[in-house]
């Protein structure tokens, strides 16, 4: 079974649920830059890139540590601009069975 475990910029941490039980070399860790959270309200531009910042090196820690990372920045040409877009991308591309997040704290993304 391929499981995807989602961490939204939020999420930041080792210690979060969804890497709980991460099978290191086998579960996909998914993060996604996508334009729709940057710009459902208006952000001070610098804020956007600490956070994409935060996200990027996270990335690289869990991939020091073993993990198998798939990350989607910005500007990439397939970027379906959406978590939800992104995640039916991510589900065709690696053939995923099984989805692993921990519950955001936003409704909206949420309900995404």
């Amino acid at each position: 079974m391929k499981t995807l475990r989602l961490i939204l910029g939020d999420q930041l941490s080792h210690n979060i649920s969804s890497l709980s039980q991460a099978q290191k070399g086998e579960d996909i860790v998914f993060m996604c830059e996508v334009m729709r959270e940057a710009t459902y309200v208006k952000h001070h531009k610098k804020k956007i890139v600490f956070l994409f910042s935060a996200m990027r090196h996270f990335a690289q820690e869990l991939k020091q540590n073993g993990h198998q990372v798939v990350y989607t920045q910005l500007d990439d040409p397939n970027n379906a601009g959406s978590f939800k877009g992104e995640l039916k991308r991510q589900i065709k591309e690696h053939n995923i069975d099984k989805i692993v997040v921990t519950q955001p704290g936003e409704h909206r993304v949420l309900e995404d």
